[in-house]
């Protein structure tokens, strides 16, 4: 391929500034290989020709040009997946959304927040508070992770278990097929049943079916006040039996999160925060809670009552104001951060009913203990909503490609526990290069098959990102 034709060509349709080719002087080398990767390591990025529309005619534009001339895109958002959703190996077309970050409208009746596919998802957070609104979808990410991309993975985060998965927050899309061609899906109204609403195809599809560029979100209302416990817990079993005692309370739970003991090291020693017990113990959970006037106050303090008596927990307590919440999640929203910079990570996000969860547990901590002799393993993740992050960490002595060799020797056993178990091989990280191999864990023939006809109606000539998901 004649990348600088390429570069010239869409140069002229979209303006010279919005292009880049690698090693023309216009971006350091570093920089420009990272908006053709994400958070994995498996895969390097090889590609030359970078462009940052500003509008979706602008990417309208690119992806007919790569429809017509038959080159592959990678649309790239704010590269925190974690399963190669994002990783241009092929010397495709990196399609950037950062410059698409502006507020197209706000309806104050409705309720809603239009913007395009590249704002932040934490500047989205700001530009609902300062319109006396809120929008509940939040995780670790949210402070370099684009609105887009999180539609494209269909994101959950930490508040799943009160607010569900973001596409209960899309009202509409804009978004770009393989031919180029542009599709609105409702945006303006609550009702529009005319047939298939086809915006849902788009939401967790990884940018394999369309561009997305636009989005209409839902907001709430805010929280009236938020108050967080932290609790140390000596058994796993006990986290099970914490979550349950949490419905006897009529208090509205936003997050249950638990961590184990490993992954505190790892943020105490990435962050340099204290240890927030006097002893350690094997387990952490942190419960967010919705609190309005002193008679939730008291709620709050009656289930940590509860699951102390009942010996769930060898410590715990509830944070005094919204300086402690924020250093109680530091330990829980530390965890990749502090893991994926320091270390090599093969990284699992699997998902299971949470009545299976033990039995799976105790199956799959024989099954890596004996596979990964020597290793570590740091398992955390949004429990309340069954939702685990098994993450296995890279021993020194092993290059990356024995490690991620190992791994995948390992993987199709503990997806034949998950699919024992009724789970999922991918909870929220998606599919993208690194689980497509393993997709009939999850999905069935037929499945798969219409999944196939869905790709080949909206993107002929599989020009987008090709080889994700399927």
């Amino acid at each position: 391929m004649d990348f600088t034709k390429t570069k010239n060509d869409l140069s002229q349709l979209i303006g010279e500034k919005k292009v880049i080719q690698k090693d023309d002087g216009t971006m350091d080398e570093a920089l420009f290989n990272s908006y053709g990767t994400d958070r994995t390591k498996v895969y390097p990025p090889n590609y030359q020709v970078l462009v940052f529309p500003e509008s979706t005619e602008d990417v309208a534009a690119v992806v007919s040009y790569a429809y017509k001339n038959e080159i592959a895109v990678v649309p790239s958002g704010g590269r925190t997946g974690y399963a190669g959703g994002a990783v241009a190996k092929n010397g495709e077309i990196v399609i950037s959304l950062a410059k698409m970050n502006q507020v197209v409208d706000f309806d104050p009746f409705l309720g809603t927040l239009h913007v395009q596919a590249g704002m932040i998802t934490k500047n989205l957070h700001k530009e609902a508070e300062e319109r006396g609104f809120y929008f509940p979808v939040d995780f670790a990410a949210t402070g370099s992770s684009h609105i887009g991309g999180n539609i494209a993975t269909n994101a959950g985060g930490v508040r799943v278990v009160h607010y569900g998965l973001i596409r209960d927050w899309i009202l509409g899309l804009t978004v770009v097929n393989g031919k180029g061609e542009t599709y609105r899906f409702n945006g303006e109204i609550l009702k529009n049943n005319t047939g298939y609403d086809l915006k849902h195809l788009f939401i967790g599809s990884e940018g394999t079916l369309g561009v997305i560029t636009e989005a209409v979100v839902k907001l709430t209302k805010p929280p009236k006040d938020i108050r967080v416990i932290f609790l140390a817990v000596p058994e796993y079993k006990n986290i099970l039996e914490i979550f349950r005692e949490t419905h006897n309370f009529d208090l509205p739970l936003l997050a249950f999160e638990f961590l184990t003991d490993y992954c505190l090291d790892k943020v105490k020693e990435h962050l340099g925060v204290p240890d927030p017990f006097q002893a350690p113990s094997k387990y952490y959970v942190l419960m967010e809670f919705e609190v309005d006037g002193e008679g939730d106050e008291e709620k709050l303090y009656s289930i940590l009552e509860s699951i102390t008596e009942k010996e769930l927990i060898t410590d715990g307590s509830i944070a005094q104001n919204s300086r402690q919440n924020e250093t109680f999640w530091k330990y829980r929203e530390g965890i990749s951060e502090s893991l994926s910079l320091a270390y090599t990570v093969h990284k699992n996000d699997i998902s299971l009913p949470l009545r299976n969860m033990e039995a799976f547990l105790d199956e799959m901590t024989a099954l890596l203990t004996k596979k990964y002799q020597g290793f570590h393993i740091a398992l955390f993740g949004h429990i309340g909503d069954g939702n685990l992050h098994l993450n296995i960490v890279k021993p020194k002595e092993l290059s990356d490609a024995e490690f991620f060799a190992q791994c995948k020797q390992v993987d199709p056993e503990m997806f034949t526990l998950i699919q024992k178990f009724k789970g999922s091989i991918s909870a929220e990280h998606g599919i993208g290069l690194l689980k497509k191999d393993y997709l009939n864990f999850s999905r069935s023939e037929s499945e798969i098959s219409t999944m196939r006809a869905i790709k080949l109606a909206f993107d002929p000539k599989g020009i987008l990102n090709p080889g994700k998901v399927l």
